[in-house]
C-alpha cells in the first residue's frame, strides 16, 4: 500500500498537508505493517507499506529508488508476467517487481502499464520533473484514489488518507449517498469524497507541470469468429490459459486458503490448488460459509475429491456490528458496498490464525469465464442460424416449436433478460427513500431499471460481459475485498478474473459457450476430470430446497426495527438532506407489523445504509 502528495509548481510542502507518519497509519489501520517507510524530496512525499503477504522479494527499501534517475516506485501487487519482461528488458532473473516496473518504465514511458500482467497498483514518481505517473490494473483489483487540484496531486491505496489533509479534507458527496441509498451502481471512479476519483481500472494517470492526463490504456478485444461448428481445440486452449491463471498466483505462496462455496466457480479454484499442489497437506486450507441446506454436502464433497484435510466451514450468520463497520471505514475510508468484504472477516480471522498470508477466491467467473451464454439463442436468430437455433431450443415436441416461434417473432425480447429480477428489484424500488427530487435530478429510477433489465438489452455474450458484468461492480468488491483483507496480512488473489483467461473466453466463438439445456458450458467442459462431476454438471446454483431464506440468513426483524429507531435518533443531517424523512418514519412504524417480502428486504437494506452513512459521517456510531 501507497500513498504520496506532489506539487508539481514546486510551491508548496508535503508536510504542510500531512505527516509521513499519519499516512503509513492510514494504510494499515488496526495492524501495523511488516515493512514501511517514505521518500520525501522539496515537494513530493511518498510513503510505502507492505504486509508479508504481498512484500516481492529483494526490494531492500520501500518505496523503492533508482540511485540513476532519483525516481522511486511504489508497487502493490504481482506481475504474472515476470518471465517475459526479464526477457524483454534483459535484466537479472532475481529482479524484484518493483525494479521490473522502473525497467519497464525507463523502456516504454507512460505505456508500461500495458505491458503489465497481475494483479497491482502503482505509482512512478520523479522529483526532478515533478511527475508522476499512476496506473492500475484491468480489472481493478487493487485500488489507487486521488485528487487533482490544480499543481496538487494527492494519491493513495486507500481514501482513508483524504480526511486527514490539512485545510484541504474533502466534504461526503450527497449524490453519491444518494445513489448508494437507491441501490443504483455509481461509474468506475466515482467515490464517497467529493473532489477524489478512484482511478478506473485499466487507465493510468500522467501528472507533472502541464496538468493531469488520464488516458486508458486497456480494452477487450471483441474478436470471436463466428461459427456454428464445435471445435475441442476451444476447450483446450481455455484449459491451459485457466491452469496458468491459478498456478501464476500460487508463486510465493507458502500456506494458501482457498474460499469455497461448493459452488463451480470456488470448487474450480480451490480443486486445481490441490491438483497443483498434488498431496495438499498442511498448506490448503478451505473456508466456505454453509448457510443454506446444500451448501454443506457440496462443500464437503469439493473437499473430499481434492483431498483438502482442513476445512473451516462457518455455519451461522454474521451480523456486523458497529465496530465491524468502523473497521471497514478506517480500510477504505467511506462506506463503499462493502457487504462481501466485511462478511468475509471470519476467513481473514481463521487465515491469520493459521498462519495463511494467501486467500483465494472463485469470484468473477460468473462475470466473465463461467457465464451462463444465455444470450447465444439471439446471436443464433441474429445470424439466421435456424438449424442450431432448433437444436439449441430446451422442450418437447409440443414446447419446443412454440419456443422456436416464439425466437422467430419476438427476437427482440426472447433469449435474454431475467424476469424475476426484474420483479423483485420492481417491487423493492417504492420502499427506497431517497427524495423525489433527488430521483429526478440523478434520474434514478431509470438508472436503477436499467440494472434490473440484466442482460435484456443486449444481442451478443461478448456484449453483455464487457459493457454489463466488467464494469463497476466487479471492481467495487474487488477493491474493497482486497483493503479488508489487508487489515488481517492477507493478500486476495482471484485467478477466474485473470486477464488472459479473460481474453480467450472472449476471442472463443459463442457456440462454444452454451448449449441447449446448459450454460457455462466451455467452463464445464474445460474442468471435467478436476472439480467433482456433481458440481460440474450441476444445472442450476440453487443451495437451498426451500424457497425462503434459511435461519442463518434471515437477519431479525426485531432487531432491524431497534437498530432502525436508534439511527433516526441521530440521523447525520448530510443523510437527512437526501432521504425522505416522512417515508422513513412510516417504514419505522409499518415494522411494527407483518411486512411483506419486498418491504421487508428493502427496510433491511434501508436500515444498513443508514448504520454506514450515520456512523462515517458522525464519525463515530449512534449511541
Amino acid at each position: 500500500m501507497f500513498a504520496g502528495v506532489l506539487w508539481a509548481d514546486g510551491g508548496g510542502r508535503p508536510r504542510d498537508l500531512v505527516a509521513p507518519e499519519q499516512l503509513i497509519a492510514a494504510l494499515t489501520p488496526r495492524r501495523a505493517a511488516d515493512a514501511s517507510g517514505f521518500r520525501s524530496d522539496g515537494p513530493m512525499l511518498v510513503v510505502h507499506a507492505a504486509h508479508r503477504g504481498d512484500r516481492q522479494s529483494n526490494t531492500a527499501a520501500l518505496p523503492s529508488l533508482d540511485a540513476g534517475s532519483g525516481r522511486c516506485v511504489a508497487f502493490w501487487g504481482r506481475l504474472d508476467n515476470r518471465d517475459g519482461l526479464i526477457q524483454e528488458l534483459g535484466v537479472a532473473s532475481s529482479t524484484s517487481d518493483h525494479a521490473l516496473v522502473e525497467a519497464a518504465f525507463d523502456r516504454w514511458e507512460a505505456s508500461c502499464p500495458a505491458r503489465l500482467t497481475g494483479d497491482f497498483a502503482g505509482a512512478i514518481c520523479d522529483p526532478h520533473r515533478r511527475r508522476v505517473l499512476l496506473f492500475r490494473d484491468r480489472l481493478g483489483v487493487k485500488p489507487l484514489y486521488y485528487c487533482v487540484d490544480g499543481s496538487l496531486l494527492i494519491f493513495a491505496t486507500t481514501a482513508a488518507i483524504f480526511p486527514l489533509l490539512r485545510g484541504r479534507a474533502p466534504a461526503a458527496d450527497v449524490d453519491w449517498m444518494a445513489e448508494l441509498l437507491a441501490g443504483v451502481d455509481s461509474n468506475n471512479s466515482a467515490t464517497g469524497w467529493c473532489g477524489v476519483a478512484k482511478l478506473a481500472p485499466g487507465h493510468y494517470l500522467d501528472f507533472d507541470r502541464r496538468g493531469a492526463r488520464l488516458r486508458r490504456y486497456h480494452s477487450w478485444r471483441d474478436d470471436p469468429p463466428w461459427t456454428t461448428v464445435h471445435d475441442p481445440t476451444w476447450v483446450e486452449t481455455y484449459r491451459g490459459q485457466l491452469e496458468e491463471a491459478v498456478r501464476c498466483r500460487m508463486r510465493g505462496a507458502d500456506r494458501m486458503g482457498s474460499e469455497s462455496s461448493g459452488g463451480l466457480d470456488s470448487s474450480t479454484v480451490t480443486s486445481y490448488l490441490a491438483r497443483f499442489l498434488g498431496e495438499p497437506g498442511d498448506r490448503l486450507c478451505a473456508l466456505g460459509f454453509a448457510l443454506q441446506d446444500l451448501e454443506a454436502g457440496y462443500i464437503a464433497e469439493t473437499s473430499r475429491h481434492a483431498k483438502i484435510a482442513h476445512n473451516y466451514v462457518v455455519t451461522t450468520g454474521l451480523r456486523l456490528d458497529d465496530a465491524g463497520i468502523a473497521r471497514g471505514l478506517a480500510t477504505v475510508g467511506y462506506p463503499e458496498r462493502m457487504g462481501d468484504a466485511v462478511g468475509h472477516i471470519r476467513f481473514y480471522q481463521e487465515c491469520a490464525r493459521r498462519g495463511i498470508a494467501t486467500l483465494f477466491s472463485g469470484f468473477g467467473g460468473d462475470e466473465a469465464v463461467s457465464n451462463s451464454g444465455q444470450l447465444l439463442g439471439r446471436e443464433l436468430r441474429d445470424h439466421c442460424a435456424y438449424r442450431e437455433l432448433w437444436r439449441y431450443q430446451r422442450g418437447t415436441s409440443v414446447t419446443k416449436p412454440l419456443r422456436m416461434g416464439k425466437a422467430l417473432v419476438s427476437g427482440q425480447r426472447w433469449g435474454g433478460g431475467h424476469r424475476s429480477l426484474w420483479a423483485a428489484m420492481e417491487a423493492r424500488w417504492p420502499h427506497q427513500l431517497v427524495r423525489a427530487d433527488v430521483v429526478d435530478r440523478l434520474d434514478l429510477r431509470a438508472r436503477y431499471r436499467r440494472q434490473a433489465a440484466f442482460d435484456g438489452p443486449y444481442r451478443r455474450i461478448n456484449d453483455f460481459i464487457v459493457d454489463n458484468r466488467l464494469g463497476p461492480i466487479v471492481a467495487r468488491r474487488l477493491e474493497t475485498c482486497t483493503l479488508l483483507a489487508s487489515t488481517f496480512g492477507v493478500e486476495y488473489r482471484w485467478p477466474l478474473l485473470d486477464d488472459r483467461l479473460i481474453q480467450q473466453y472472449l476471442s472463443t466463438p459463442s457456440i462454444e459457450k452454451a448449449n441447449g439445456t446448459m450454460g457455462r458450458y466451455l467452463h464445464r467442459r474445460a474442468v471435467e476430470g478436476v472439480v467433482p462431476p456433481r458440481i460440474v454438471w450441476k444445472q442450476d446454483k440453487v443451495m437451498s430446497v426451500s424457497p425462503s431464506p434459511p435461519p442463518a440468513l434471515a437477519v431479525p426483524h426485531d432487531w432491524v426495527r431497534r437498530e432502525a429507531r436508534r439511527q433516526r435518533a441521530h440521523l447525520h443531517p448530510a443523510v437527512s438532506e437526501v432521504i425522505d424523512l416522512r417515508r422513513l418514519d412510516a417504514q419505522i412504524a409499518a415494522a411494527g407489523g407483518p411486512l411483506d417480502g419486498p418491504a421487508r428486504f428493502q427496510f433491511a437494506r434501508n436500515v444498513d445504509h443508514l448504520r454506514w452513512l450515520n456512523q462515517w459521517l458522525s464519525g463515530r456510531p449512534p449511541p
